[in-house]
């Protein structure tokens, strides 16, 4: 971790693994989101320079994951609360989604030798979590978001 991009990718992303966590435990649904659509730019930029520097098509899938991760989670204003079945039942949909990439994305940088660092693999786990945290509390409890 001598490089100084490797600080600055660190620093963000503990900064928005927090963000995200904090909107999860105090149920509010846009720093929630945001820290982790934030937070899906971090890999695509690695993965980018990674592919600009050896031309492996094997980079191209998980920036296309990370992307549609970033897009899924841009923080909006929802219409609709808890009482709408069909939202709330996609939103668990797409959270799983999130948790599977970000789950598979630890698995290959920490057990394959791609060159990445393994904190980066320890932030997916974080990541992984705390969605698991909010889809468990959302199946226990009836919570409403901010």
């Amino acid at each position: 971790m001598n490089n100084p991009s490797d600080i600055l990718f660190t620093v963000t992303g503990i900064t928005f693994i927090l963000l995200s966590l904090y909107g999860s435990i105090k149920l509010k649904r846009t720093p929630f989101l945001l820290g982790i659509c934030l937070f899906s730019f971090l890999p695509i930029i690695g993965e980018s320079i990674a592919y600009s520097d050896d031309q492996s098509l094997f980079h191209l899938p998980i920036i296309m994951a990370f992307i549609a991760q970033a897009i899924l989670t841009i923080p909006t204003k929802p219409n609709y609360g808890s009482d709408n079945l069909a939202a709330t039942s996609i939103a668990k949909k797409i959270g799983l989604a999130i948790l599977f990439t970000n789950a598979f994305q630890a698995y290959m940088i920490l057990s394959l030798d791609l060159g990445v660092p393994d904190l980066y693999g320890y932030f997916h786990i974080a990541i992984a979590l705390i969605i698991l945290y909010t889809i468990t509390r959302s199946i226990k409890e009836k919570a409403q978001w901010e």
